[in-house]
């Protein structure tokens, strides 16, 4: 590579002169935990499980249904950052 002319030189812009650049972002955090997140669709599935279950009859749907409720009680209640 060959030298620039003594009267001119390449330098980087200092970060006061080119402002404060933000990073990529994807808006603001929403501060919802782990297991809040998964917590609560699995009290809807247990929900729906349970009426599907009293509906149909099926022991199975209310056994689905009562272990995606407790779970998802459970989560939601421990709500832990993770």
């Amino acid at each position: 590579m060959t030298r620039l002319p003594p009267g001119r030189r390449e330098v980087n812009p200092s970060r006061r002169a080119s402002g404060d650049r933000k990073g990529a972002s994807f808006g603001p955090a929403t501060g919802v935990s782990v297991p809040i997140s998964f917590g609560l669709p699995l009290i809807a599935v247990g929900i729906a499980l349970i009426v599907a279950a009293i509906n149909s009859g099926g022991i199975a749907f209310s056994i689905g249904g009562a272990v995606a409720l407790v779970g998802g009680l459970l989560l939601f209640a421990s709500g832990k950052r993770l």
